[in-house]
Formats: structure tokens, sequence, C-alpha cells
């Protein structure tokens, strides 16, 4: 029964967090899922897809279709790899930084509500607990 309660709950969080992002993030015209691939590619300047794939655990089809609304947007553009003639790499131009940072602004209410219920020490134990969970998940199931 515990094992059933976390993953209801962490579900139930997660969807939450979720619905009340996307609606913030309308005002902006993008959804929690672009904010998340914009941040994937601004972290390291520059990624291919098959990396965005792997490190946000999405499939190829997601990525590349997120890819193509967001390059019509504005927000990255494909460039050759100078390392690889036959490789893209996907680079997020100055709008896409701009939207990272409206983001943060509608997103930072959201953040700050679940934050005010917590203790610092808590915080802290959420991000551990957190981690370690899904370190198992993807250690022991991916």
């Amino acid at each position: 029964m515990a094992n059933e309660m976390l993953l209801f709950t962490a579900g139930s969080l997660g969807r939450l967090v979720r619905r009340i992002v996307d609606r913030n993030l309308k005002s902006i015209g993008l959804t929690s899922a672009q904010i998340r691939v914009l941040l994937f590619i601004a972290k390291r300047d520059s990624a291919h897809q098959k990396e965005i794939e792997d490190g946000l655990l999405l499939t190829r089809a997601t990525v590349s279709a997120m890819v193509d609304t967001l390059e019509s947007m504005g927000l990255i553009v494909r460039k050759k790899d100078s390392d690889d003639a036959r490789a893209w790499r996907i680079v997020i131009t100055e709008r896409g930084l701009e939207k990272i940072e409206e983001a943060k602004v509608s997103t930072e209410v959201v953040e700050n509500t679940m934050l005010s219920v917590l203790s610092e020490n808590e915080r802290d134990m959420y991000m551990d607990i957190t981690k370690k969970l899904r370190n198992a998940l993807e250690e022991n199931l991916c």
C-alpha cells in the first residue's frame, strides 16, 4: 500500500505542478516541456537532438517536433557541428534566452508557494529524496 501511495502522490504532485506552470507559461506562448528543452540547451550552450532525448527522457519524435516548433518560433537554430559534418547542433538564440527569463518570472510564484511550506531542512531532504528515487528508477528500470 505504501508504494502505491508514493507513486500516486508523486504522480499527482507532478501533474498539478505541470498544470499550474503550463497555465502560467501560456502568457508567454510556451509549455513547460518547451521550457525544459530550452533550459537543457542553454545549460550546455548547444546540444545534439540525441542528447536532449536522453537527458530529458523524451522520444525522438517528441524532441523532433519540439525542436521544429521552437525553431519556427525563433528560439533555437540548427547549426552544422564543426566536429562532425553529418551532425547538427541545436543552439539557443537570444530570443530563446529572453523566453527563459520570462518563464522564470512566470514560474517563480509556483516554486515560492511550494517552498513557503517547507523548512530549509525539509527542502534539502525533499531534494535528496527526489534525486535518490529518480536515480533508483533510472538505474534499475530504464
